[in-house]
């Protein structure tokens, strides 16, 4: 399919409007020309009528006229058109003149000349009727004249021409103004549109909206957002690559060196020793693994399936698939808080995970009492907190920073268990606060904006 051009948009919807603008101003100018022709062409043929009515003489009662012939020749003959005049008695019929002068098609008046169009031996005339007042007679004289519209016609035609000429002109002009408005209008896009063009495919950087049009510039508003979420996200991808290839490096070449052990040994008991380390590295690189597309997932710019969620009942059956563990590991694991549902907006898998991350570190480097609470009110809580020996103030911002551990942390953890949790926290607008509470130990506490409060 064919592209539209918006040049060619803008001209036909600018143009459109002003040609039958033009259109109909040429038109009314041809109207209006045309009534101040007529109008100027019956002044001259009832001036005519009123020369041949002052020539009326009155004797006995009787009227009659006598023009002399320079006159008769004069008034009937005049350049292009010829004039035909009529002297007419209601008592006596023509008394000078030519008698065949047609009437008007509607009757005359007796008070008023009446202009009207005849046909005259084959030529179409504009006639008028000029009803003679105040001579001193009883009889009712009239007087008519007549003449071709060759005249008329030539002149409506320099009318015509005088009018549609400037029209056609100016519309022309303005074609040619609008175009060169429209082109430099533009300009500024489609600069933008080659160096958009000529940047790079992994350039996110902003556009500039210094030189864009007014007009244009939410769509480049809009678009600077969308190569922010771009950019956010080649850099979360970028990230993931280099944390990849930094923490799978380690664990594959341990997993070798054990392998090539495994094999050389013959040993049966060093040989099921050697398979029991392989296991537990695989273990370790497959939980990296994870982890780490875990985080990559949960990156800012990442989108995320939000809906509303029951957050209490969330936490509940996420915990309960952990008692197990915690009951093989000896500790006290039980949930709190709220009895009624907890409703945030987010993505369920996300929030899980987050979730299986903190009772994770809380089963690895905690106490041996562990707590799950789910509170609500005008910001949903959640929490989980062990009486372990705690986190030193001191570390407290480090631990959230990927492979970071506490020195002195035992466990065979990656450090990015909590970056995680910072990570999809912030994804779903949640504070993260790092604690102790009463009685020593570690609390982790979310809170999370209410279901009501994100679009």
């Amino acid at each position: 399919m064919r592209r539209p051009s918006l040049r060619n948009d803008l001209l036909l919807r600018l143009l459109l409007p002003m040609c039958a603008v033009l259109l109909v101003s040429g038109v009314l100018s041809y109207v209006l020309a045309m009534g101040f022709s007529r109008a100027s062409y019956d002044r001259s043929l009832l001036g005519a009528a009123s020369d041949v009515a002052r020539q009326l003489k009155i004797e006995n009662n009787v009227a009659n006229i006598e023009l002399p012939r320079a006159a008769i020749e004069i008034l009937e003959w005049d350049g292009e058109d010829r004039v035909h005049y009529q002297v007419a008695s209601r008592r006596f019929g023509t008394i000078a003149g030519e008698r065949d002068l047609p009437l008007p098609a509607q009757g005359e008046r007796r008070d008023l000349p009446t202009f009207y169009d005849a046909r005259l031996r084959g030529d179409i005339v504009r006639a008028v009727s000029f009803p003679v007042q105040g001579l001193p007679t009883d009889d009712q004289l009239t007087v008519r004249v007549a003449e071709t519209r060759f005249r008329h016609e030539a002149m409506t035609e320099d009318i015509v021409l005088a009018v549609l000429a400037p029209q056609l002109l100016l519309i022309a002009f303005s074609v040619l103004a609008i175009w060169g408005g429209i082109r430099a209008g533009l300009a500024p896009l489609e600069r933008l549109a080659r160096a958009v063009d000529a940047r790079a495919r992994d350039d996110p950087t902003q556009l500039p909206v210094d030189e864009v049009p007014r007009e244009a510039k939410p769509l480049i508003d809009a678009f600077n957002g969308l190569l922010g979420r771009l950019g956010a996200v080649l850099e979360a991808q970028q990230r993931f690559i280099a944390d990849a290839a930094h923490q799978l490096r380690t664990p594959l070449a341990a997993l070798k060196v054990q392998l090539e052990r495994a094999l050389r040994e013959r040993d049966p008991e060093l040989h099921e020793q050697a398979l029991q380390q392989i296991v537990e590295s695989v273990e370790r690189s497959a939980r990296l693994s994870n982890q780490l597309l875990l985080l990559a997932r949960a990156e800012p710019g990442v989108a995320c399936q939000f809906a509303p969620i029951d957050l209490r009942q969330l936490a509940f059956e996420t915990g309960s698939r952990w008692v197990p563990r915690a009951l093989q590991a000896g500790r006290d694991f039980g949930f709190a808080g709220a009895e009624t549902p907890v409703l945030v907006e987010g993505d369920g898998l996300l929030l899980g995970e987050l979730i299986n991350n903190l009772l994770d570190n809380a089963l690895r480097y905690g106490g041996p009492l562990i707590t799950l609470r789910v509170d609500a009110g005008a910001e949903p809580a959640l929490a989980v907190e062990d009486n372990g020996r705690g986190i030193p103030v001191q570390e407290r911002d480090k631990v959230f920073e990927r492979f970071h551990r506490v020195p002195g942390s035992g466990g065979d953890g990656s450090g990015l268990g909590l970056a995680i949790v910072r990570e999809i926290a912030q994804s779903h607008g949640a504070k993260v606060i790092l604690d102790s509470p009463e009685g020593g130990g570690t609390r982790v506490l979310l809170r999370f904006p209410p279901a009501r409060s994100r679009s």
